[in-house]
């Protein structure tokens, strides 16, 4: 049997809910900042209102 107990964990910009690692975000895991196509649409919505730990340029 097979259990996914140990997969990489983010937290999404937008709706601030974790969401975890998938197959299709192998080769991009690291570029990956939302949960979904609708948080993804919704950033450019918020703006600044983005928390600023959370940008790419902090790292």
């Amino acid at each position: 049997m097979h259990k996914k107990l140990k997969l990489p964990k983010k937290i999404c910009l937008v709706c601030h809910r974790p969401f975890e690692w998938r197959k299709k975000w192998s080769k991009c895991w690291d570029d990956v900042l939302y949960c979904s196509k609708r948080c993804r649409n919704n950033s450019s919505k918020l703006g600044s209102k983005i928390h600023p730990s959370f940008s790419k340029e902090s790292k």
